[in-house]
């Protein structure tokens, strides 16, 4: 995917799996995802009663399971690279590749 720098908010991580933001953009996305998260979940699970726990639980962790699969995506598209397995910035199976070598 070509583009210029500011198409992609996001980088790989050095460690790990994943990305993490690398503008102001890539901030802000995440910032109001971790906001709105609580501030949808907090008034809808207090407003359960007894009588509407067990649906009202599913439907909220069903909505959750979403939600973060929806930001996970737009993250994977906004990243400036592939989301591997990483350690020192360096793909996990090259790593596997050089001590299979060795």
């Amino acid at each position: 995917m070509a583009g210029s720098s500011d198409d992609y908010w996001f980088e790989p991580k050095r460690h790990g799996y994943g990305a993490t933001p690398t503008n102001w953009k890539g901030w802000l996305a995440t910032s109001a995802f971790a906001i709105m998260l609580p501030l949808v979940s907090v008034p809808w699970l207090l407003a359960l009663t007894d009588e509407t726990r067990l649906a009202g639980l599913t439907i909220w962790a069903l909505a959750m399971l979403y939600a973060v699969w929806t930001f996970t995506k737009f993250a994977k598209r906004k990243t400036n690279g592939e989301w591997l397995w990483r350690w020192n910035g360096k793909p996990y199976r090259e790593i596997l590749e050089e001590k299979a070598k060795e």
